[in-house]
């Protein structure tokens, strides 16, 4: 079969002859035939967000004005044929040059890579019946389920529908859902009133539908609009932008400085252009430019380790803000439990009447009710021509299970699956809890015990008793579905009532071993987690209780009190709350920006299309990867497991990321006046200069670059200490006090120790050789201590770090060769170094790592 070459103007077509001029039918593609059409269209792939190209990030690190400095250094240098200076400048140039191209290159590919995690999946016919493949693999022709809580992957022609509306924003900037249907509309329609038409990458967020493809890839209505494909902008996290604005603070500053130098050189007599380039080079080594490639690296390498412990941070500020989290919401199915729903009772409407003593599994009598339930699920067989025993099914958790009952009681389930089933004629959401099919001339609901039952008529007392009995059986923590029928017409929610109940399904969601552990370590952190839940208040307790939590009365708030609370009110119970039970999407919306209005930093967990307004609103939305493609499309962190113990380790991985920007901060901020205070010192007491422009570049090209990248590979040495402390921010009091505390005490050290060279008597070239190792070597020794800004050293495991390790030994290495070979000790203007001075440099080197300690004793003792 050829495959059909344009499907213009496809909404104004009946979707019958718009079947036939796709060579298609209702029973979809052949296997083979959606082969060949792929080859012939190509993969169902449209352009992401405009990436950076490789050109694009290596002119980007030549327009950084450190890279300008050094330029123009080469430049001055060139200009006085001062060719070795020439060199070394320019080995600056490419080595920095280098560095943030390799590290940025890299974070600008991080989250592409993490992105494929999450594999958008579809539901399609195939070779006679549905099946759910890889999006990427759809075809024009192809037929495609529709439902509740999807994305549409493709530019899809609808045939038929129930209820469907779908959120178009992402295409026509409209906020509010569109209604869909199977007829056709003018061909002139444009896009936003092709209400016959489900477009690419919009969500389904009420009813479902069925469709069929007319068009793949780029040539869907946001295929050929790029920039509106893309979900996620390449956005400048919070500590990106303040530490670019505090570094151009510095750089200001820096600058009115070695303004300052150059002008006291030459007032002092020193010739002008060796104090033009001697000014460059302190201006160099002042300026911190290692910072912005470094947070770059933390942040990236932190987003990786997540996605090791299977959650997908969608962004760098993702991964950012996991580690000022004060505040977790979190549901309970899912990620507090299995997810595995277990039917372990049937109750009928006559065993409510005859009173129930026990637990009452799958009888035959049952099989009336366990049918009127499968016509309200939907579930996938993914292996429909093997053996009906080992069928393997899809879909929600209970109704999976509901499927799996009847298939082991020998009830014919294949005639209600999906491919199969009577269209609901009112799909399930979040809203009104529940849904209604047909059985033959019956109308079957389904859905939650309390909502069914007040849409029912019964006795007086037997309502009383089955109430008695729903309340009983949630705080044993059962998860329960009712079903009721009606032989009136139900074409709408206002249809279910009166109705006739015929019984409940109870469901048992066991709590995850590994959870219980996992919220001891998040509170010993300081995190307060509350449970909010859809569920019955007896069915969150129950779930509290197998965590170990205590509950009180008090701190247990149902949907219908809260609603019956002004904000300012619920405000005040807030903080003594642990669970919010029998509560709407809207409720946790509420809720989450009151407790953000306390001054918590709320992360949120969600999975239905309904939690996606509550996701983006948060801090950090959290979904499960078994969710909702809206919920998981709002969400900053994807659960691949949806395990709530990965909540946990993100975490503490986002606290890792902010202790190590802290550390990387604190070490290169405290050396950055070193050259400022030594060349300007001298200046002002009329000492030789201890350094040359050379020297200072070359010590800042080989020593703090490197350390300040390792600490990115760093472990979290200070977790004890903030346990019940939240971080929220990078510039803490402690932060201020050790970079200027330290900054200014080393540097005041540093040149002191000149003066005392010189007043040795030594000779001036021994002076500045000594000197020159003092300067070189420092900032790498007490890179150790730098580790923990809290702890005293050698009360973690000191060389534990290996990248800190090799970065240090290569620059020890480094200085070793400039010292020691003849031609590096001419090139840098260096006198040999007599090994009696080694003690001198060992014990400057001693004294800094005791300056550094110190001040962090006289803070914990301050503090």
């Amino acid at each position: 079969m050829q495959a059909p070459s344009t499907f213009e103007h496809s909404w104004s077509v009946d979707s019958t002859q718009l079947i036939e001029m796709l060579k298609t039918s209702h029973q979809g593609l052949s296997a083979q035939e959606a082969t060949e059409r792929l080859e012939t269209y190509g993969s169902n792939v449209f352009h992401k967000h405009e990436k950076k190209s490789a050109t694009s990030i290596f002119l980007q690190q030549l327009a950084s004005p450190l890279i300008f400095i050094l330029i123009g250094a080469a430049v001055i240098t060139f200009i006085l044929q001062e060719w070795v200076e020439v060199a070394v400048i320019m080995l600056a140039v490419v080595f920095n040059v280098s560095l943030g191209f390799y590290r940025e290159f890299h974070a600008e590919n991080t989250l592409e890579k993490l992105s494929t995690f999450i594999k958008d999946r579809s539901r399609v016919m195939r070779d006679g019946y549905e099946q759910e493949v890889d999006s990427q693999t759809l075809v024009p022709g192809d037929i495609i389920k529709l439902t509740y809580g999807s994305r549409v992957p493709a530019d899809a022609r609808i045939i038929s529908s129930t209820t469907i509306r779908i959120d178009e924003a992402v295409l026509t900037g409209e906020a509010v859902a569109v209604e869909k249907s199977h007829q056709p509309v003018p061909e002139d329609a444009t896009v936003a009133e092709r209400t016959s038409l489900a477009h690419a990458g919009t969500l389904v967020v009420d009813g479902f539908a069925t469709a069929v493809v007319v068009a793949t890839g780029d040539h869907t209505e946001i295929g050929k609009i790029a920039s509106l494909v893309s979900g996620t902008h390449r956005a400048v996290t919070p500590i990106q932008k303040g530490l670019s604005r505090l570094a151009w603070i510095i750089f200001a500053i820096v600058i009115a400085i070695v303004v300052g130098i150059f002008l006291l050189g030459i007032w002092r007599g020193q010739p002008l252009l060796e104090m033009l380039i001697l000014a460059v080079a302190v201006s160099v080594g002042a300026v911190p430019e290692s910072l912005p490639i470094a947070l770059t690296v933390i942040l990236s390498i932190g987003a990786e380790r997540i996605a090791q412990k299977r959650g997908i941070a969608r962004t760098l500020m993702a991964a950012e803000t996991l580690g000022s989290t004060s505040l977790i919401m979190t549901d309970k199915t899912g990620t507090l439990t299995e997810a595995n729903m277990k039917l372990v009772g049937i109750y009928t409407e006559q065993d409510f009447f005859n009173g129930i003593s026990a637990v009452k599994p799958y009888e035959t009598t049952n099989k009336n009710m366990i049918e009127m339930a499968l016509t309200n699920v939907d579930v996938l067989i993914e292996n429909p021509d093997d053996d009906v025993s080992a069928w393997e099914f899809k879909g929600k958790p209970f109704e999976v299970n509901i499927a799996k009952t009847a298939r082991d009681n020998g009830i014919d389930v294949s005639q209600f699956n999906s491919g199969n089933a009577t269209p609901m004629l009112v799909p399930f959401n979040s809203t009104h809890k529940f849904s209604v099919s047909t059985l033959g001339e019956t109308y079957t609901v389904m859905g939650a015990p309390d909502i069914l039952l007040a849409r029912s008529e019964m006795d007086g007392a037997l309502r009383t008793a089955i109430e008695s009995w729903i309340a009983q059986a949630s705080f044993e923590g059962k998860r329960l579905i009712a079903v009721a029928t009606t032989k009136k017409h139900v074409a709408a929610v206002a249809g279910a009532k009166n109705l006739s109940f015929e019984g409940i399904l109870a469901f048992h969601d066991p709590v995850r071993v590994e959870v219980p552990a996992a919220i001891a370590k998040i509170e010993q952190l300081g995190i307060r987690i509350v449970m909010v839940t859809g569920d019955l208040k007896g069915t969150a307790i129950s779930v509290a209780e197998e965590l170990g939590w205590d509950i009180r009365p008090e701190q247990v708030l149902t949907g219908v009190e809260l609603r019956d609370m002004s904000d300012s009110k619920l405000s005040a119970r807030l903080p003594f709350i642990k669970i919010f039970a029998r509560v709407t999407p809207e409720d946790k919306l509420r809720i989450g920006l009151l407790y953000r209005k306390l001054g918590e930093v709320v992360a949120m967990t969600g999975d239905g299309v309904n939690d996606a307004p509550s996701l983006k609103a948060m801090d950090i939305g959290v979904a499960l990867g078994s969710g909702s493609d809206v919920a998981k499309s709002a969400a900053d962190l994807v659960l691949l497991d949806d395990n709530f113990q990965t909540i946990s380790m993100a975490i503490q991985e986002g606290r890792r990321i902010l202790v190590n920007i802290r550390k990387t901060f604190v070490y290169l901020m405290s050396n950055s006046l070193d050259e400022v205070f030594v060349v300007g010192g001298s200046l002002l007491l009329g000492l030789a200069l201890p350094l040359t422009a050379l020297q200072i570049i070359w010590v800042n090209l080989f020593t703090g670059s490197l350390p300040s990248l390792a600490f990115a590979y760093d472990e979290d040495f200070d977790h004890d200490y903030s346990k019940h402390h939240t971080l929220k921010s990078i510039f803490t009091r402690e932060v201020n006090y050790l970079t200027f505390g330290i900054g200014v005490l080393s540097s005041l050290l540093l040149f002191f120790t000149y003066c005392f060279l010189i007043y040795l008597g030594l000779d001036i070239e021994l002076a500045r050789s000594i000197f020159f190792v003092c300067f070189a070597s420092y900032i790498l020794a007490i890179s150790f201590s730098f580790r923990s800004l809290k702890k005293p050293l050698f009360s973690y495991p000191v060389f534990s770090n290996k990248k800190l390790n090799q970065s240090i030994i290569i620059a020890v290495i480094v200085l070793i060769a400039t010292m020691t070979i003849p031609a590096l000790r001419t090139l840098f203007g260096i006198a040999p170094l007599p090994t009696v001075w080694l003690w001198f440099v060992g014990a400057w080197l001693v004294l800094n790592v005791l300056l550094v300690e110190g001040a962090k004793a006289l803070f914990r003792r301050m503090k």
